[in-house]
């Protein structure tokens, strides 16, 4: 069995290519549920220790339990994927105990392993045999940074060290569009040039390549790839924007309080923070809380800063991310939908239209564009030589992105499937392509 690893911002899952024939993900389960993938997010409990006295690592759906009921009383963590090319980022401290990144990741995929019914047999082969893993084509500094190669080459880094620290030693990347190319190539009888369009939680990849029977002996896809590119934003990026019009301004942003004789405006890098919910961990701090106590006294709007204050103070993030996320889906099939989330004495309750979305989130759409015009222009490639454009990710399903390509390429060139799982399956596949006989 050839294994393929996506370790996502997201979601994480784990795929199994045999000898011949299709891959296939490899459930996990949780209470009496089986799941197709696996939220990589952690929750440390300062009541629940492993063996050395540290703090023990939720993960996962077990995760999301353990922090629904206990809240604030614990520490959650999400998005860890997206701090890889932040050489800022090394450690944090949780309940008086350092975890590098490199620790963290290891949870989300030990974790992962461990809550398959293959677990044993997993860790053995994934000790001794190669494992593809899947990357995106261009990593970025955080979710709204920019990319290069110098940070590029350090995340790489960072997630093979974070993998050799569980035995997983035999790691070899494949882009993740790639990837996903492998998994629509295995419904093809003709060979085609794609472009595949990865969106993800913190990125946006696209992959030019040849796919097809006639390709699928060859050891090493590079030959046939023939452009890559990326954009910084995706899913988290999308998310920012309805935080920013739709819950910053009802929790005090753009408001003002009282500092003896002065009128001051309320500061907005906690708003700013809100945008990447997954980071609001960081600022829930003495200082942090002590501030927003003090302009809460004079605020013109005490109420929505003291919730501001309860989402920062009761690790209300997770929460959050929840509400805006069932916005966001709403609206993949509705025209309007509405955004509800309630922090003390506010009540969230904002009204979302697809067009009012489709305006906020007009400056990323742009980003996208160009950069699938810039990788169409530095290959010399005509949108008509291009004869089909699959996308795949949460972020594939959103209206606006599909209109995108339907616009440049015809909807009739449009494919998808499998747009949560496609990449962890590829990468099982090019596992069996590049170590099978």
């Amino acid at each position: 069995m050839f294994i393929g690893l996506d370790f996502g911002t997201t979601n994480s899952a784990l795929a199994l290519a045999p000898a011949d024939g299709p891959s296939r993900l490899v459930p996990v389960r949780h209470a009496a549920e089986t799941l197709p993938t696996f939220r990589s997010i952690l929750y440390f409990d300062d009541e629940e220790r492993d063996t050395n006295g540290r703090p023990h690592a939720f993960a996962g759906p077990a995760a999301m339990d353990a922090y629904l009921e206990r809240g604030a009383e614990g520490r959650l963590i999400q998005s860890v994927k997206s701090y890889l090319a932040n050489p800022n980022f090394t450690s944090t401290t949780i309940f008086n105990s350092r975890f590098t990144l490199e620790n963290l990741i290891g949870f989300v995929v030990a974790r992962l392993i461990d809550a398959t019914a293959q677990a044993g047999e997993l860790t053995e082969r994934m000790a001794s045999g190669p494992v593809v893993v899947g990357r995106p084509a261009r990593f970025v500094r955080n979710s709204l940074g920019t990319p290069d190669s110098e940070h590029d080459e350090l995340a790489v880094s960072r997630l093979r060290e974070a993998l050799h620290g569980i035995r997983i030693p035999d790691v070899h990347f494949e882009f993740e569009p790639v990837a996903a190319a492998h998994a629509y190539e295995a419904s093809l009888d003709r060979d085609e040039l794609v472009l595949i369009g990865d969106f993800g939680g913190g990125t946006s990849d696209f992959c030019l390549l040849h796919v097809g029977p006639g390709l699928r002996t060859l050891k090493e896809r590079g030959e046939t790839i023939v452009g890559v590119s990326g954009v910084g934003l995706a899913g988290d990026a999308f998310d920012a924007r309805l935080i920013e019009h739709c819950v910053a301004p009802r929790l005090g942003k753009g408001t003002n309080y009282k500092s003896g004789t002065k009128l001051l405006p309320v500061p907005s890098w906690p708003y700013d923070t809100m945008r990447r919910w997954h980071e609001l961990s960081l600022i829930n701090t003495r200082k942090t809380r002590r501030m927003l106590e003090e302009i809460a006294r004079t605020a013109e709007a005490a109420d929505e800063v003291e919730a501001l204050l309860a989402l920062i103070e009761e690790e209300r993030g997770f929460a959050l991310y929840r509400a805006v996320e069932a916005a966001k889906l709403g609206l993949s099939g509705a025209d309007e939908t509405r955004l509800r989330f309630t922090l003390g004495p506010v009540e969230i309750d904002a009204k979302v239209t697809r067009a009012d979305f489709e305006q906020w989130i007009a400056p990323e759409l742009a980003e996208i564009s160009a950069c699938v015009d810039k990788l169409l222009e530095e290959t010399g490639t005509a949108p008509e030589k291009v004869d089909r454009v699959f996308l795949t990710g949460g972020s594939s399903f959103i209206p606006a992105v599909r209109n995108l390509f339907a616009a440049r390429f015809g909807v009739e060139k449009l494919a998808g499937g499998g747009e949560l799982t496609s990449v962890a399956t590829g990468l099982a596949l090019s596992a069996r392509q590049r170590f099978g006989n």
